[in-house]
This record gives C-alpha cells, sequence and structure tokens, in this order.
C-alpha cells in the first residue's frame, strides 16, 4: 500500500548544503593539493568531534576541485567486523577495466585474502591511474568517519598509501575525535591508533582541528540559514552557549524563535540535548518521513533507498526522503545507482535508534533480515532475537564451524559471530562451547588482544581440559609463563570421560601439550620441549591447533637442543596440502632456522615463499614472526631498501595483533639494522620498546644484546660491546645459541677482546667460532683471523680468503677492507685501493654508514680522495635499490611490485638517476653498472 504524508502535515523545503568559515583550514588542503599535483603525495588529517562538520568540510574541500579520480568512503560502525567494507568502497571509484588488472580489488576476492597483498594491488591500481606529466591533477582519495574502519581495510590502506613517494595522491581523511570534557585541552586519539601511522614522512601530513565556529562565523551561518540573528551581540550569545559547536548552533537556529535568538537574555533556552532537538524535529514529520528514517537507522548510517523503503513498509519513498532531508535528518548520498541514502551525521542515526522501543527495534532487523541473504541477513537476525534463541544459534554455530561457505569466514568475523551464538543460547554446555570456540578463533587468527579481552568469561566456565587450554595459551602469549605452565598441567591431568565423548577434550589436552612443548621452548629447556611436542603429535585427535605449535616446538626445539639435522629432516617429512609444496609454515620454520645458522641466501628464498602464500590467502599462524624476521634476511643478502619500513610492518602487525613475541624480536632486528646504518638514537628507541614490549625470554634476550653490542661496534667502544654481551654468556644461553648456530655473540665477543689487547682471550674464542662457524660466519672468521693474526699470510681476495660463494655482502665488504687495509701496509698499494673501493661501494650501497667511513679513512690514509659514479652524484638509498633492479632486467611494474612502490614512482628514481649520470637509457645504466 503507498503511503503518503498527511494532508496538512509540513512540509520543509529541502535546504542544499550550508558551509561557513574554515577559511584556514581550506588553506592547508590547497597547500596540499598544490603539493599533489608537483608529485609530492601528502595526506589531510581533518578532525573533529561529533557535529563540528568533517564531512560538510571534505565535501567543501573536494568541490570544484580537478582530479583524474575521486575515491570516496565512508566509515559505518555497523560495517567495522567486515572485511574490506572500505576499501571496496574506494575501489568502486577505480575504472572497472583498471580493477579487473588487480583481481585482489575484486569484490569476489578469497574472504581470507592477506591485507598486505591486497593493499599491494591497491597501490598498483594508483599508480595505473593516468596522470603522470608535470602538472596533472592529483588522484584524491577522500575517507571520512576512519575510526570506524575493519581492520582488514586499514591494513591495505595503510601498507598502498604509506607507499606512496613520487605519485600525484591526495588523501583527505575525516576522523571523529571525542569530545573534551572540562578542562581537557586535548582529546587525541591513542598514539598506536592506525590512522596515526598511516603518513610515511612526517613534512607530507598536515592536521587540521575543526575546533567550534567563531562569533562572526555563527552570524553566517544564520544568514545561510535564512535565519539572520538581527541583534548586536546575539552572535556572542550564541557563541558562549554553544562554544560554536556547529551542529549544535545550527539546531538552535533552526528550532528557536527568531525573537529568542534576538534577545539579551544571557542564557539561551536549549533542549536538554541534541537528540531530543532532533526527535522532536522527527515527531513533527510525516508518518512515512518518520518510517524512512527510522529504517534506515536501524540498517545503518547510510542503504540503499529502495531497501530502507521496503523495510519502512514504502512503496514510493520519493516525498519521505524529499521531507528528511529538508528536515536535516537525512541526504542522498553521491554515487549509485543503485540510489543511497544515509544521515546527515552519526550524531542523528544515534539519537533515531536510540529512541525506538526495543519491541519495535527488532520488529525492523526483522524485517531487514527477510530481505537480505547471507550473512548480512544472520546479522539482522541477531539483532532481532528478543531473548536466548537455541536455534538460530545452532544455525550460526552450523554457518561458522559447518563445511559450508562460513567455513571459509576469517577468524575474527567466525568469532564474532561464535560469540553471538553463545549469547543466544540456552543450555550453558552450547554456550561455553560457543564461547570457547570464538576464542579460539581469535587466537588462531593472531588477534591474542581480542582473545584476552574474554578471558573473563572463560573463566566463568565450568572446568574442562578446553577451559584449561584456552586460558593457558592466553597466558602463554602474554607472557605469563607461570600462570600457563599451570593450566596446561590441568588440562593433560583431565582423563577422557565415557565413550563418546566428544573430540574437543581429546582434542584440547593435545593442543594443551603442544603448547606447554612451545612454553618449554621459551623457557631454555629444548630437550623437554621436544618430548612433550613428540607426545602431542602423536595424539589422534590434532588438527592445526595442535600440529603447528607443536611442529614448531619439536623442529625449534631440536635445533636449539644441536640437533639441526634431527629438525631438517622433521621439515622435510611434513606434507604439503594434497601432495604439493611445504606448508607454509613448515617453509617459515626452515627459514628462520637456516639464517639463525648463517645460511640467509636459503632463508631468504624460503621467507619470501612463506610470505608471498600467506598473502595469496592460505592461513598461517606464524605471519607475524616471519616478517619480523625477513627484513633482517633482505638486508644481509643485500636488499636494504624497505628494510626499516619492512620492520615497522612487523612491528604493526604484532602490535595490533597483541603477539608480543614476535613484536620484541622485530625490535631488536630494527635496532641492529639501525646501528648498521649509523642511526643511533632510533637504534637505541627500538631497543628501548623491545625491552617493554612483553615477556623477557632468552631469545629476546639475546637478540637485545647482540643490538646492544652493535651500536656499542660501530661507536668503537669494545669495552661497551663485551657489557652489552653479558647475558649471552650465560651458559644456558650460550649452549641454546649455538645449538641454533646464532654465533654473532661470539663474533661480537671475539673482536672486542682483540681491540681491548686481550690477545690470549680473543685467540681462544677465535679458535671456537671457527670450530662452529657455517655460512656468513665463515667471513667474519676469516676477517677476525687476519686482525688476530697482523704478520701472517695475506690473501689478495675474498676467494683466497676461503669464503667464496658465500651470500653476504656486508661481511664480504668488511673482508675486503681489512685484506685491503693489509695489503696497503704491505706496500702493495694498487691491489689494496681496489678493494678499498670495491668494499666502499658495496658498503654505500648497502647504506652501512659507520664501516663505510672507517673504509674511506683507508683510502684517505692513501692518499686518494674517494669517488665513483653512484657518491659523486649523491644516489639516494631508494635510487640505488632502483638501479640494481634495473640492472636485473626488471621492469619499472616489476620494480615497483619488488619495492612496493608506484610504477610512477620508479620512473621518478630513474629520471634522477639519468639526470645524476648523464645518461638517457637503462641501457646505458646496464653497461655503467657492470663497469
Amino acid at each position: 500500500m503507498r503511503t503518503r504524508a498527511e494532508p496538512g502535515g509540513p512540509r520543509r523545503v529541502a535546504l542544499g548544503p550550508v558551509f561557513v568559515g574554515r577559511r584556514d583550514a581550506l588553506a592547508v588542503v590547497d597547500a596540499a593539493y598544490e603539493d599533489a599535483r608537483a608529485g609530492r603525495p601528502g595526506v589531510v588529517w581533518v578532525e573533529g568531534e561529533a557535529g563540528a562538520g568533517k564531512t560538510a568540510f571534505l565535501a567543501r574541500a573536494t568541490a570544484g576541485r580537478r582530479a583524474a579520480a575521486v575515491l570516496t568512503a565512508t566509515g559505518d560502525a555497523d560495517e567495522s567486523g567486515l572485511a574490506h567494507g572500505l576499501l571496496d568502497q574506494v575501489v568502486a571509484g577505480l575504472p572497472p577495466e583498471l580493477v579487473e588488472r588487480f583481481p585482489l580489488l575484486r569484490g569476489d576476492r578469497a574472504p581470507r585474502a592477506d591485507p598486505l597483498a591486497v593493499g599491494a594491488e591497491l597501490l598498483g591500481a594508483l599508480g595505473a591511474l593516468p596522470n603522470d606529466e608535470p602538472g596533472d591533477d592529483p588522484v584524491l582519495v577522500v575517507l571520512d568517519d576512519v575510526q570506524w574502519a575493519d581492520p582488514a581495510s586499514v591494513r591495505a590502506l595503510v601498507f598502498a598509501l604509506r607507499r606512496l613517494r613520487h605519485d600525484r595522491v591526495l588523501v583527505l581523511a575525516g576522523l571523529r575525535r571525542p569530545a573534551g570534557g572540562p578542562g581537557e585541552v586535548d582529546a587525541r586519539p591513542p598514539p598506536d591508533a592506525w590512522w596515526e601511522r598511516l603518513p610515511a614522512t612526517g613534512q607530507s601530513v598536515h592536521r587540521v582541528r575543526l575546533e567550534g565556529l567563531d562569533p562572526g562565523e555563527l552570524s553566517e551561518l544564520a544568514a545561510a540559514l535564512g535565519r539572520p540573528l538581527g541583534s548586536i551581540g546575539a552572535a556572542d550569545r550564541l557563541w558562549r552557549h554553544t562554544r560554536g559547536h556547529p551542529l549544535h548552533a545550527r539546531t538552535l537556529l533552526e528550532e528557536l524563535p527568531s525573537e529568542v535568538l534576538a534577545g539579551t537574555a544571557d542564557v539561551l533556552p536549549a533542549p536538554r540535548s541534541l537528540p531530543s532537538v532532533l526527535l522532536v524535529r522527527l515527531a513533527r514529520a510525516a508518518p512515512a518521513t518518520a518510517a524512512l528514517v527510522v529504517a534506515t537507522a536501524v540498517l545503518g548510517e547510510s542503504a540503499p533507498l529502495a531497501l530502507a523503503a521496503a523495510v519502512a513498509d514504502l512503496d514510493d519513498p520519493g516525498d519521505a526522503l524529499d521531507e528528511a532531508v529538508g528536515l536535516g535528518l537525512l541526504e542522498e548520498l553521491p554515487g549509485g545507482p543503485p540510489v543511497r541514502v544515509g544521515f546527515v551525521h552519526p550524531l542523528v542515526r544515534a539519537a533515531v535508534r536510540g529512541d525506538l522501543p526495543p519491541a519495535r527495534r527488532r520488529a525492523l532487523h526483522a524485517a531487514a533480515a527477510r530481505r537480505l541473504t547471507g550473512r548480512a541477513a544472520l546479522v539482522h537476525r541477531v539483532a532481532a532475537a528478543a531473548g536466548p534463541d537455541p536455534a538460530l544459534a545452532a544455525e550460526i554455530e552450523e554457518l561458522v564451524t559447518g563445511p559450508g561457505p562460513g567455513a571459509a569466514l576469517a577468524g575474527a568475523e567466525a568469532a564474532d559471530l561464535l560469540r553471538a551464538a553463545a549469547d543466544l543460547s540456552t543450555e550453558p554446555a552450547d554456550r561455553e562451547r560457543r564461547l570457547l570456540a570464538a576464542t579460539s578463533r581469535l587466537v588462531a587468527d593472531g588477534e591474542i588482544a581480542r582473545a584476552v579481552a574474554l578471558e573473563e568469561a572463560v573463566t566463568g566456565c565450568g572446568p574442562s581440559p578446553w577451559r584449561a587450554a584456552v586460558l593457558g595459551q592466553l597466558a602463554l602469549f602474554t607472557g605469563r609463563f607461570g600462570v600457563a605452565r599451570e593450566w596446561f598441567a590441568a588440562a593433560a591431568a583431565t582423563e577422557p570421560g565415557e565413550p563418546g565423548e566428544e573430540r574437543p577434550g581429546d582434542r584440547a589436552r593435545a593442543g594443551a601439550a603442544a603448547h606447554l612443548a612451545v612454553l618449554q621452548l621459551l623457557q631454555g629447556d629444548p630437550e623437554r620441549a621436544v618430548t612433550i611436542a613428540a607426545s602431542a603429535l602423536a595424539h589422534d585427535a590434532r588438527g592445526d591447533d595442535v600440529r603447528l605449535p607443536a611442529g614448531f616446538a619439536l623442529v625449534v626445539g631440536l635445533a636449539v637442543a644441536g640437533r639441526g639435522a634431527d629438525a631438517r629432516a622433521v621439515l622435510d617429512r611434513a606434507p604439503g596440502p594434497d601432495g604439493g609444496p611445504p606448508p607454509v609454515d613448515a617453509l617459515l620454520v626452515r627459514g628462520v632456522l637456516a639464517t639463525l645458522a648463517g645460511d640467509d641466501a636459503a632463508a631468504a628464498a624460503d621467507l619470501d615463499e612463506a610470505v608471498r602464500r600467506a598473502r595469496a590467502g592460505e592461513p598461517v599462524r606464524g605471519l607475524a614472526l616471519a616478517l619480523a624476521f625477513r627484513p633482517a634476511v633482505l638486508d644481509r643478502v643485500g636488499v636494504p631498501d624497505g628494510v626499516v619500513e619492512g620492520f615497522e610492518l612487523a612491528v604493526t602487525l604484532a602490535r595490533d595483533g597483541g603477539t608480543a613475541l614476535p613484536g620484541g624480536l622485530a625490535h631488536t632486528f630494527a635496532a641492529e639494522a639501525l646501528a648498521l646504518r649509523g642511526r643511533a638514537d632510533e637504534a637505541r628507541a627500538h631497543l628501548a620498546a623491545a625491552a617493554s614490549s612483553g615477556p623477557r625470554w632468552w631469545g629476546l634476550d639475546l637478540y637485545s644484546a647482540i643490538a646492544a653490542a652493535r651500536l656499542a661496534e660501530v661507536a668503537d667502544d669494545p669495552a661497551a660491546v663485551l657489557a652489552a654481551l653479558a647475558p649471552t654468556r650465560d651458559p644456558a644461553v650460550r649452549a641454546l645459541a649455538d645449538g641454533l648456530g646464532l654465533l654473532a655473540p661470539r663474533v661480537l665477543e671475539t673482536e672486542a677482546l682483540h681491540a681491548l689487547g686481550r690477545a690470549d682471550e680473543a685467540a681462544a674464542a677465535l679458535a671456537t667460532l671457527s670450530e662452529r662457524a657455517a655460512g656468513r660466519y665463515r667471513v667474519d672468521v676469516a676477517r677476525l683471523r687476519l686482525l688476530l693474526d697482523p704478520g701472517g699470510p695475506v690473501p689478495r681476495s675474498v676467494s683466497e680468503a676461503g669464503v667464496d660463494g658465500i651470500v653476504a655482502p656486508h661481511g664480504l665488504a668488511r673482508l675486503e677492507t681489512e685484506v685491503g687495509r693489509r695489503l696497503l701496509a704491505a706496500g702493495e698499494r694498487r691491489a689494496g685501493v681496489d678493494l678499498l673501493r670495491s668494499a666502499r661501494d658495496t658498503l654505500a650501497r648497502l647504506g652501512a654508514a659507520p664501516w663505510r667511513a672507517r673504509c674511506e679513512d683507508l683510502l684517505h690514509g692513501a692518499g686518494l680522495t674517494p669517488s665513483g659514479a653512484d657518491d659523486s652524484l649523491g644516489l639516494t638509498p631508494h635510487e640505488e635499490a632502483v638501479v640494481a633492479l634495473v640492472a636485473r632486467g626488471l621492469t619499472n611494474r616489476e620494480i615497483g611490485r619488488d619495492l612496493y612502490i608506484t610504477p610512477r614512482t620508479v620512473a621518478y628514481h630513474l629520471s634522477n638517476v639519468y639526470a645524476k649520470l648523464g645518461i638517457t637509457s637503462r641501457r646505458e645504466l646496464v653497461r655503467l653498472r657492470q663497469r
């Protein structure tokens, strides 16, 4: 039946958008826009509390601007759990043919597609938009209400936008900030919020805080609304009453009689709250208008008009929408078809929805569920539930745990549905099973922080092996090792019940044993870890929640115990899916063990493949660990570009997920890499972060000591090197490090002893090191032998030093430096200078500033001023990395994919390189590189 407005009902003329003031803020956007046109991408954060006018400001800031493309998206509180929901809105603004070139940008991507891989494709798509020439119009990316962005979109967007370097892109992001209370000066978001990590450089970031309008702007607003104040001092009174809050002020201007506004009363009358004003306005609307507004409020901050009309039971919503717009409640959103409508501000929706009687709200959710399908319908059915609904709970559980499409849901999304199912359950056993399943899903997905938030509820469950196993895992991953041990022991002590007991009991006991093995490993007892892990793996009930932690503990435990051959044999036997390549987790562990033992080339291959497969959608529990080790490995094999950013990515992933163990390691790896680059202050900051990142365990202590010793080494302070290495001289820790083949502490110690003149101790240390050295450590041994034997024979090359075929550019360059120094001292100037130049060029390419400086000091001592095309022309590290990949024959697109930059940024770097080198083609560049 068609529903019309009642005759004689109020009809308001729809007002166009009203915008006043904000001139300084608009000037910031103007400057950032011109920078973007010049190839200097930027981000403008537009912050303000609810009703401050962020959305109106973004509309005004973009209105009339020329742009190669405008990509828009708006966060929604109800969609913050919808994976890639915000990103899909952004992608909708891209040309369809461009989206087809990047399949992970399409809506039919795999549900578990890695956000980093999606971000890489977004980066590629932004780089493919046509705005290559100087002065071209930039791409505008307009994001509103980003505080409600879903995590998958966050990670993809952060990954892409951080890597914009010389692209014509301007990001305008609206962010709601909480209103400051009495006496509060600032209410900034917490420093670890994702939007604080987005900008790549401080110079490209601009922050606009939308404060209240001043009295003059309030007067301008009143005139624009057709409600001129008509009284001197009225603007001041309105400002004192509202502090210039735009939404509050506009509401009063529209609702209060003009004589009241123009009066001289010190205090203006006002509604008790903004919601009450809006609800009065809604109450005056025609029934059809109210129904449309209420239905939209139930559906979200925006919804397709047809769906909202159907839920409101309106055949033709045209008149109702006109009135809702005129009342300042709804607006028609740009884009479409289909036509979408949304609230002018989230506060409006909150007021409308909050005023609904519970019964009516549930009825509207039920109506929405009948018109939707899949998960969207299920969400509305949950909201429509008036109380426990065991049938609905069972349906949710079946969707998530059964063989259907729900089985593909990501861990966090599945966990949210299982939590809802737990709340709808009537039987305690059902409720607890679903709660424990939800928590286990979060742990498996690396969402430790979210899982820990459920710890109290899990503790309240009845005693069971599953409950004990879950509580043990939560304690383990948050560093409460003693508590974890008690819970695992409690789970293991339970006995199977009568025949027919459900699988979770057996599986929980096996899972507890698997994680207990990990705990034994972290606490430095590898033999015990191996025994417990083997027992867990022998259990009949073993899924990935048992196999992965137990397999990790078994393999690493064997390696730490000095049984590397046995560890490799276990990894080689790991069955791949359907007889294919090794599981991604096996690749990850194999790569970690390889780099610990000094074989960085093999480690790079395994970790690269593991990360690639994880980003393609394969589930991997250890992704945070892979991302922590991978930049360190790439740095050591001579791929320095993006290393520091790689560590930042690892730290971010660990912090966001609450996985402190890999996060602490990433901080120590970053500290060492920064020390080698001469960036001591940043290195110390990472060391401090590692110390406060979470639980202490021998691996973190070991790597912290290595990084601190490296800082002392580049500062030429051998005594400080030995002091930093003190934790590694503990016999138990040294045995663990030696078992893994991690010999960096021995290398640093030997050189420090030599520098301090403690020759006998240095010689003994070198003898022990030589017996154990493999891979890159053989290069260190060759250099230390030269240092400790000043009168011995001098090799004329690294080949003569017996270390040919090892991929260790840092170590080889340092060895060349020492050989060159000895040759100069022996009077062989030409051979010595050639080696020193080679070493200096390598160290310059790697960004190893302290060691490069020492090499150049030797060249100066030989009467030479260091030269060379790269240095005299001042190629940046980014340019160096691009040149290296050009020399390998890669295209701009392939280089961009390798370095996580856009092809346009590659072209920018190449144009600078050509100008510096005086060449005009890739062929000339390759020829020059080969000289």
